[in-house]
């Protein structure tokens, strides 16, 4: 089971989205509040109704979902979506990117160096999300333009960024035992990364608060949990149908559309 919620368009309410084991949308409840206790709501409404077999449920690190979810399906595995871990982990690292610019851009420098300096900074500013992208998913140039960005910025936060970015990543992404990978995270605080900054003590915070529902696909290889729930997917989905230009300007309209889509892919005969 996948639950993701949004903070509905011009209300003070959330979406809780339900949706199967095969990304299926199953259920979309408009909740009052974000809270344990209406998610525990929509989960023991989900019980009365049968669905009993529950094994894994993969959400964000919303503090409520884990006592939610093991006070009404206690055999349930939780698995914190990898979009969401990596995203949480970006977001700190881009705020310690954007405090080192503004340090960078006022640093008070000679005459001569100061076109130079401004040169430096708006290079930075305008290729900065390479220091976010994968060494796969680069180009050759991209790649020529990452290495000149860390020979001007070399033994600085944005060198720092890019080499922690390669640890986490064989933390989550090569480990292949749980072990591994705990190794591995204990190798990081033996590295200090906790001391380079604010942020990245956050980011090693958030990983040692949450490493084993991060893990849970290698913790307990025989459940056989992905890493991934593509929930984003659907809510995008949700969000386009909230929209006027797609012509739904009121709930009931919204329903209605979500009852022709459900009709079109389960219930539509299939012509022989």
């Amino acid at each position: 089971m996948h639950l993701d919620e949004y903070k509905a368009k011009g209300t003070r309410s959330w979406e809780l989205i339900v949706r199967d084991e095969h990304g299926r949308l199953l259920f979309s409840f408009r909740l009052k509040a974000r809270s344990g206790r209406q998610i525990q709501a929509v989960l023991r409404w989900l019980r009365l109704w049968g669905v009993r077999d529950i094994t894994t449920c993969y959400v964000d690190f919303f503090a409520a979902y884990p006592s939610a979810i093991r006070a009404v399906y206690p055999q349930a595995q939780i698995q914190y979506d990898f979009f969401h871990v990596v995203q949480n982990i970006h977001r700190h690292l881009y705020k310690a990117l954007t405090a080192y610019r503004k340090a960078f851009k006022s640093a008070v420098t000679e005459p001569e160096q100061k076109e130079i300096r401004a040169a430096l900074h708006k290079k930075l500013w305008d290729n900065r999300y390479l220091l976010f992208t994968n060494d796969e998913n680069l180009s050759s140039e991209q790649r020529q333009v990452l290495d000149e960005l860390l020979l001007e910025h070399a033994e600085t936060l944005v060198e720092q960024i890019v080499l922690f970015r390669q640890c986490l990543r064989g933390l989550l992404h090569e480990s292949e035992t749980f072990q591994q990978a705990t190794e591995r995270f204990a190798t990081l605080i033996l590295e200090g990364w906790r001391d380079v900054s604010e942020t990245f003590s956050k980011v090693m915070t958030f990983l040692e608060d949450h490493l084993d529902n991060i893990l849970t696909y290698l913790r307990v290889p025989e459940a056989k949990v992905q890493r991934y729930s593509l929930s984003e997917c659907t809510v995008r989905s949700l969000r386009r149908i909230e929209t006027i230009r797609q012509g739904f300007k009121t709930r009931h309209g919204r329903v209605n559309h979500l009852k022709l889509l459900v009709w079109r892919r389960y219930l539509r005969p299939v012509n022989p």
